[in-house]
């Protein structure tokens, strides 16, 4: 099945903290990541707490998005300390402003972009010499899609316990069930788009040079699989030699400044 140019209703998360296996930014020269895409946050504000309270270590994260959700960021920071902090300008990932630095993160978005738009994203890392990590759950496979079908029962199961609590947040998903179906149908179309690791190589074949390296490949060990694409400046390590297992590696080149409320 070819990779099909659907739209979905809303962006959202599918997937649970899944990045355990992290050990050190150290070896690659930075601490400091650039989040682009970030819808609400992502699994930032989970991922910070457990490389402190786990790791004992301690990175600084820039939350982006094309569409701020300032509401969200803010509630980041109010809860994060000074570890996650925003830009609160537009930031397009085809064309990420100069002054922001760090390691580039993209979590399950990727398949939001067309294929020309996916490969200027994955373009502007090279030329700007970032590191960037690509990581995806969705994929065209029975058990990723099967997977879909339960989403329903969940935010029935889910919606209860959000904090904080709102009337208007039970009419539409126990009375008027648009939440779920919304859930629902992007998650098909997000499985519909996914790119297949044969597509991701044919987007970043002609980025490959002796400068910049790239790392493809699937992490299975959870209940549903990780695709991850992963670049970084050949001055860098190799990802796969700085992390045991390919998770999480990052680039040498990294100049970003993460203030208390925007990342400049």
């Amino acid at each position: 099945m070819h990779r099909m140019e659907l739209f979905e209703i809303r962006d959202h998360l599918l997937f649970p903290v899944f990045l355990r296996d992290l050990t050190t930014l150290d070896r690659v020269g930075t601490r400091e990541i650039l989040d682009l895409c970030s819808g609400g946050g992502g699994p930032w504000f989970r991922l910070v707490r457990d490389l402190e309270s786990e790791h004992d270590f301690s990175i600084s994260v820039c939350l982006t998005d094309k569409y701020p959700n300032k509401e969200a960021f803010e509630r980041a920071l109010s809860s994060s300390s000074s570890e996650i902090g925003f830009d609160p300008r537009p930031v397009e990932a085809t064309e990420v402003p100069a002054d922001l630095g760090g390691f580039r993160t993209i979590f399950s978005s990727f398949h939001h972009f067309r294929a020309t738009d996916a490969r200027e994203v994955l373009a502007n890392a090279v030329e700007r010499r970032k590191g960037i990590a690509i990581f995806e759950t969705a994929r065209r496979a029975p058990k990723t899609v099967l997977a879909i079908c339960f989403i329903p029962i969940l935010v029935l199961f889910l919606t209860p316990q959000i904090r904080p609590f709102r009337w208007s947040r039970l009419l539409w998903t126990f009375v008027l069930p648009l939440v779920s179906f919304v859930l629902w149908f992007d998650g098909w179309m997000s499985c519909l788009r996914s790119y297949s690791h044969e597509e991701l190589s044919e987007l970043v074949r002609s980025l490959s040079c002796e400068t910049y390296r790239w790392e493809l490949g699937t992490q299975s060990d959870g209940f549903l699989p990780v695709t991850y694409l992963i670049g970084s400046p050949a001055s860098s390590q190799n990802p796969s030699e700085a992390y045991g297992r390919a998770v999480f590696p990052t680039s040498s080149t990294s100049n970003g400044v993460l203030a208390k409320q925007v990342c400049r």
